[in-house]
Parts: C-alpha cells; sequence; structure tokens
C-alpha cells in the first residue's frame, strides 16, 4: 500500500508539472501559419487564379481572331488521255505538287452589345473567385479561434480536474493515516480510493482531449500532427459586445455572404444582357491572304501559283428560332428576379442571426455573472470543509458533495466563458472584422 501511495502521488506531481521546451503560439500566430500552409486556401487561390486569367477583353469577343494555315501535297500517278484531236497523253507514275497558305482574320464588331456584357460578367466571376477566397480564409480564421479557445478551455478544465484531484488524494491520504494508526474507517478508505482513482481518470481523460484537440488544430495549419506546443493565453477575455445600428451596418457592408448576394445579382443581370444581345443584328469583318502554288509532270498546265486577298463583312440576324431566344429571355429576367430576393433574404438573415446573437450573448453574460459570485462561496466552502474533514467534523461522503459543488461551479463558468467567446467570434465574422480583431489584440 505505501507503494501504491507513492505511485499515485509521483503521478499526480508529474501531471502537475508544466511542460517544458514545448512552443508557444498565440491565436495571431495560428493564422499567420495557416494563411500560408492551409492546403485548403492554397487551392482556392489557385481557383481564384484561374478565374482572374480568364478575365480578359479576348475573352468577351471584343479582339479579332488571327490564324495562319498551310498546306502541301503530292501525287503519283499513272494515267492515258486520249484527246478528241487524236492525240494520246500518257504516264508512268506521273508526280503532281500543290502548296497553299493563307493568313486569315475575323472580327466581331458588333453583336448587340453582348461582348460588353461579357466584359462585365468575367469581372463579376473574377471578384466572385476572389471573394470565395476571402469567405474560405475567414471561415477557416473562425475555425481556428474557436479551436484555439476551445484548447484554452479543455486546459482551463484539465487545471480544475487535476486539483480535484490534488484534493481527493488529500482525503486518500488524510484516511490511510487514520488506518494505519487504528482509527480509520474501512468504508471512508475505499470510498477514498475510488474517488481518487476516479478523479485520476478523469484528468487522463482530458489530456487526452487536449491531445486530440492539438491534431486537428495542426491538421489546419499545416504542422506536424504529433508537434507538441501550448496557448499563449492560459485564459479566456471577454469583449463586453451590445447590439447597435452601428454593428447591423458593419454587417451590411462588410458581410461576406450578403457580398457574394450581390455579385450573383451583378451576374444574373449580365447574363441577361447576353441574351437580349441576340435579339440584335450580328456584324463581322474578315479577309485572308492567301498564296497557292501548283506543279504537274501531266496535265495541260505544267505548273502555277497565284496570290491575293480576300475580304468582306458578314451580317447575320435571327428571325425566327421556335420561340428559344424568347424563353432564355424571360428566363434570365427570372433569374435576375430570384437573385434579388436572395439578396434581401440574406440581408434579413444576417440581422436575424445578429440578434439572436446578441440575445445569447446578453443571457450567457447574466449567468456567467451570477457563477461569478459563488466561486468565492465555492473556495471559503472547500477550504472549510477541507479543516472539518481532518478534525472529523464531516465524514468522506460530505466532502465528496462540497468538492463536486464547487468543481461543478468553476466547470459551468469555464464553459460559459468559451460560449461566450464562440458568439464574439461569430459577431465579429457576421460584421467582417474578425481578421481585424484577432490582430489588433
Amino acid at each position: 500500500m505505501k507503494r501504491m501511495r507513492e505511485i499515485f502521488f509521483t503521478v499526480l506531481v508529474f501531471a502537475s508539472l508544466p511542460l517544458i521546451g514545448q512552443e508557444q503560439y498565440g491565436l495571431e500566430d495560428l493564422v499567420t501559419i495557416a494563411l500560408r500552409e492551409n492546403y485548403q486556401l492554397q487551392i482556392i487561390r489557385k481557383h481564384q487564379q484561374m478565374v482572374e486569367n480568364r478575365n480578359t477583353l479576348g475573352n468577351a469577343g471584343f479582339l479579332p481572331s488571327v490564324s495562319v494555315a498551310s498546306e502541301s501535297s503530292w501525287d503519283i500517278q499513272s494515267s492515258e488521255s486520249n484527246l478528241f484531236t487524236g492525240q494520246i497523253r500518257s504516264g508512268d507514275n506521273a508526280r503532281s505538287s500543290r502548296f497553299n497558305a493563307m493568313v486569315e482574320v475575323n472580327w466581331m464588331v458588333f453583336d448587340g452589345f453582348s461582348m460588353y456584357a461579357r466584359r462585365d460578367r468575367l469581372g463579376h466571376l473574377a471578384k466572385l473567385g476572389e471573394l470565395e477566397t476571402k469567405y474560405l480564409l475567414e471561415q477557416t480564421i473562425a475555425d481556428l479561434a474557436k479551436s484555439y479557445y476551445l484548447l484554452i478551455k479543455e486546459h482551463r478544465l484539465l487545471e480544475s480536474y487535476r486539483k480535484l484531484q490534488e484534493v481527493s488524494a488529500f482525503r486518500f491520504q488524510l484516511e490511510e493515516r487514520k488506518r494505519s494508526i487504528g482509527s480509520g474507517n474501512a468504508l471512508l478508505y475505499h470510498q477514498a480510493l475510488v474517488d481518487y482513482n476516479t478523479d485520476s481518470a478523469i484528468v487522463i481523460h482530458q489530456e487526452m482531449n487536449i491531445t486530440d484537440h492539438r491534431i486537428r488544430i495542426n491538421r489546419v495549419i499545416n504542422l506536424n500532427p504529433e508537434s507538441p506546443w501550448h496557448t499563449e493565453s492560459r485564459g479566456i477575455e471577454l469583449e463586453g459586445l451590445s447590439m447597435s445600428e452601428e454593428v447591423l451596418e458593419m454587417a451590411y457592408a462588410n458581410n461576406k455572404d450578403l457580398e457574394r448576394a450581390k455579385l450573383e445579382e451583378l451576374l444574373a443581370e449580365a447574363d441577361y444582357r447576353v441574351e437580349i444581345g441576340e435579339r440584335y443584328p450580328h456584324v463581322s469583318v474578315f479577309g485572308n491572304y492567301a498564296y497557292s502554288h501548283q506543279r504537274s509532270d501531266l496535265g495541260i498546265v505544267e505548273s502555277s501559283h497565284s496570290r491575293g486577298a480576300h475580304f468582306g463583312f458578314r451580317v447575320r440576324f435571327n428571325l425566327y428560332d421556335g420561340g428559344r431566344q424568347n424563353i432564355r429571355v424571360k428566363n434570365m429576367r427570372l433569374e435576375q428576379q430570384r437573385a434579388d430576393l436572395y439578396h434581401q433574404d440574406t440581408r434579413a438573415l444576417i440581422e436575424s442571426d445578429l440578434i439572436r446573437l446578441f440575445n445569447r450573448y446578453d443571457g450567457y453574460l447574466q449567468q456567467y455573472r451570477l457563477l461569478q459570485r459563488s466561486v468565492e462561496a465555492a473556495e471559503l466552502s472547500m477550504r472549510i470543509a477541507r479543516e472539518q474533514l481532518q478534525t472529523g467534523a464531516i465524514n468522506g461522503y460530505e466532502f465528496r458533495l462540497t468538492q463536486l459543488a464547487a468543481l461543478k461551479i468553476e466547470n459551468q463558468i469555464i464553459e460559459l466563458q468559451y460560449a461566450i467567446k464562440v458568439i464574439e467570434i461569430d459577431i465579429h465574422r457576421l460584421t467582417g472584422v474578425l481578421m481585424d480583431k484577432i490582430f489588433s489584440n
């Protein structure tokens, strides 16, 4: 039993010591690493570059197309021709060759202003690609911030469980000492042993949770999953936010969902203009310069060559296509209306989300303040219960109830702090200032 007690207290001491030689990261450090190393962000940036590469005048149809073509061919034939004059022309393995080359230019000079609409559409798509990158970046940072504060919360819970384990060890030691001098109670001794083992198992489980959370964060920032590090902060600081018209206007101005809805509305308007352009005549100009050379061992002409230019313009006007164009125009108009409704719905959703978040925020703050008043009383109760346990005024069961009550209050405060911080992160994300808040701290 003495050896078992030594093992218990050795584990307790070493579990309580801070880890030495490990990196310490603040939230801004993790965000900086994620911006540089996160695979998903790198993938979306490549997609953004692809969309930006398509945003050119040539893709919109403003520029002409120029092509060069050439062809060389050879024939080997055996033939015999009987002419009306009575003359016979014949040849074995007679050879002939041809060479043609041409430079051609085609240019659509008017297509019902569709090229201007396509140009606008490509610009909107480029902005949408940039916005998608910002959206994923913002979401990644929000998730990373929540994970960072979750890790802090889990560390604080671990500290709480270690204090529980320490007090249980004190109680077990007390019962063991009583038993050694013959004044102990076997039931109380075994209850103390069970409670100590239970609390030790909770500490081990909590340490496992912390390792799991750290591995998830390492995955996001592309570090080795087993890389050990500690959070620079040991606590969660609350900002004390409040709902106001300024916050709502900030959300309308900076929210990425609302900005995306506006871009989709502009894209629908550009698509409508493209379809309207099909109702106008399309005018294009063309021209080419060609060179041709031919040589033959048989035939009337032994060799010939020609060169010259060919140019003109074309006009195309769709008179009737079975009403398909009108259907496309109507659908594009409906798409515009749908995009406008989506924009209004997104705006209303942001307002309701902010009101809902602030309602929860205020409620959690009230609970947090109430629990803070109970912390001092719970700590005082624990000190009194510890003294009474030593003097025998209370038994181990009563002490355990006091111990668990104090633990419950402490853990509730820790959980509430994290819940409030998560709401603050969501509010900053909705208002588009999350990045500024992280790097301004």
